[in-house]
This record gives structure tokens, sequence and C-alpha cells, in this order.
């Protein structure tokens, strides 16, 4: 019990610093489909939906924490309530995981069959990112974060 005192409150923080990242980032893809006057993605607006709900319940629950510890059902129910929501979000937004968010081209050839080599003095090294891919990808792999640690919040309530 003792553990669960100390642990609950570090983990909501830590739910606090990666639950911000997600709506931030996230909240730029809505304003974009806003601006276009279209529809935004499901995928994208689960996830949005469910890391706001779980900032706020995760803010709330962190400043009243010493009332929260009194009715520990409702804490458990309602970071069961925001993980399923984080799934939800997390199994739509799936896609993103096979993307590949950059492009390295070097100044230079190898082929192995005849052992020779080239290099090309032209344009040199050249690195791209996508940056719509890689805020995608951030979001998602911060939502899978999320998901362990509102279940453990939830086994620590």
């Amino acid at each position: 019990m003792a553990i669960s005192k100390l642990l609950f409150p570090l983990v909501r923080a830590l739910q606090l610093l990666t639950l911000i990242p997600i709506w931030g980032m996230l909240a730029w893809f809505v304003h974009q489909y806003d601006q276009d006057n279209q529809s935004t993605p499901a995928e994208i607006l689960v996830l949005f939906i469910a890391s706001l709900a779980g900032t706020a319940w995760a803010l709330v629950s962190f400043f009243q924490f010493h009332r929260s510890i009194g009715i520990s059902i409702l804490v458990f129910v309602m970071d069961m309530i925001i993980l399923g929501g984080l799934i939800a979000g997390v199994v739509l937004l799936r896609s993103v995981r096979n993307q590949d968010c950059t492009a390295v081209s070097v100044p230079f050839t190898i082929t192995w069959g005849d052992h020779t080599s080239s290099w090309d003095n032209g344009n040199g090294w050249d690195i791209s990112f996508k940056k719509s891919c890689m805020m995608l990808k951030s979001a998602w792999a911060l939502g899978i974060v999320n998901c362990v640690l509102f279940f453990i919040s939830a086994l620590l309530a």
C-alpha cells in the first residue's frame, strides 16, 4: 500500500508528460483538416479525443490524489475506460507503424558483384523527413506508452 501511494503520483506525472505531446501533434492534423473543410479521419480523432480525456482525468486525479485514494474503485474504472479509448486509437492508427518517414541518399554506390564502387560528386548526402508521417508515428508510439501507463495506474489504484 505504501509503495502504491508513492508510485501513483509518479505514474500520473509521467502520463501527463506523454499525453500532452499526443494531442498537441494530433491537434495540428485536426486543424489542417479543418482548414481544408474536410472531416478528420477517425484514426486521428479517436486517439486525439482519448488523449484529451486522459489528460483531463490525469490532471484531476493528480491534483486530487489525497481524495482519489479513498475512492480507488472509481480511479480504477476511469483508468480502464481511458485505457480502452487509447487502445482503440492505437489500433486504428496502426497503419503508420510500417511507414518509412525518412529517406537518405548517399553520394556513393557499392557493387559487390565485380568489387567496384563509385563516388558521385554531385548532390552529396541528402536526408529528407516527412513531417506528418513522423508526427503520426510519434503519437502512435506515445499512445502505446500511455496504454501501459494507464494499466499500471489502474493496478496501483
